[in-house]
């Protein structure tokens, strides 16, 4: 997503390169009755990469470990959910940019000055990564709980992602915990099962198989590591 919003900006100062030759009234004329929304989605492939996005979720859940079913409707509203999420972001920005094209051919911005506005006002490319990043991550832990629903209550999860200086605190402790029930998890950590400990966050309950999969030691260290710094 990161790479194709980066094409999208650029397509948008080619765009406004094309307008600044034209009669101002005529271009704020055009502008006013422009569908923005198809523009971005259809003509500058928008709409193309949530399909690949789309992709990326089946992919995701090819790739968990299935240990209950769940049911075909719940994960195609979950990944229809989040679809549905990234269009209306999109059409937001879509609206930011109509203002921001507006507002540069009444100041006759430079070319240059065009692209600066458009990276430093609305959606940017770092951020269509994180959002999208963030979606297929709680679309994990989501699909997770669900499973973890139809389980015994006494299976065991643990709090499985990388151990490093990014890892916040939240999760360090609950990696630290081990394994630990559902139930206790909520207990622990109200909320985290499912939804993480932050926003981006890299982590997610996994069931506990085998003594390989618990990274305490690892986690104490960088919590000892943290509090030295």
């Amino acid at each position: 997503m990161k790479d194709k919003w980066l094409e999208v900006q650029e397509m948008m100062v080619k765009m406004y390169s094309k307008l600044k030759n034209k009669d101002r009234d005529k271009v704020l004329a055009e502008l006013m009755d422009a569908d923005f929304e198809s523009l971005i989605l259809d003509e500058f492939g928008l709409g193309g990469e949530l399909e690949r996005v789309a992709g990326e979720y089946i992919g995701t859940l090819k790739g968990m470990e299935s240990f209950a079913n769940v049911d075909e409707s719940i994960l195609q509203g979950l990944i229809k959910m989040d679809m549905d999420a990234y269009k209306t972001k999109i059409i937001d920005a879509a609206t930011i940019m109509r203002k921001q094209t507006m507002e540069a051919v009444l100041g006759d911005l430079t070319e240059d000055g065009f692209k600066m506005s458009l990276e430093s006002v609305g959606f940017q490319p770092h951020q269509a990564e994180a959002m999208v990043n963030d979606g297929l991550r709680q679309f994990s832990r989501n699909v997770t709980n669900e499973m973890a629903n139809k389980m015994p209550t006494d299976t065991l999860y643990i709090w499985d992602g990388p151990v490093d200086d990014r890892t916040s605190d939240d999760c360090l402790q609950l990696i630290s915990a081990g394994p630990m029930t559902q139930g206790e998890f909520e207990s622990v950590m109200s909320g985290a099962f499912t939804f993480g400990t932050h926003f981006n966050c890299r982590h997610q309950p996994e069931r506990f198989t085998e003594k390989a999969q618990f990274m305490g030691k690892q986690s104490d260290a960088q919590i000892k590591a943290n509090d030295e710094s």
